[in-house]
């Protein structure tokens, strides 16, 4: 009986040990995750950029528009 719950014990300490996903797998899918999320924020920035240039050539365009 001893024997078996031994057994028992060291084969589940075992496949838990197992079932943990290795840590540089982990750190390398946050990594990857971490270099989306800035070329995203970076794609953001660009286009807001943008949309303030037109948003300022548009007011130009109304104050040109009021004052004729």
């Amino acid at each position: 009986m001893k024997k078996i719950l031994v057994f028992l014990t060291i084969s589940v300490l075992f496949i838990g040990c197992n079932l943990n996903p290795n840590k540089e797998a982990r750190i390398q899918k946050i990594e990857a995750e971490i270099l989306q999320s800035n070329e995203k924020i970076n794609q953001l920035e660009n286009r807001i950029e943008s949309l303030e240039s037109i948003n300022e050539q548009l007011k130009s365009r109304i104050l040109e528009i009021e004052n004729n």
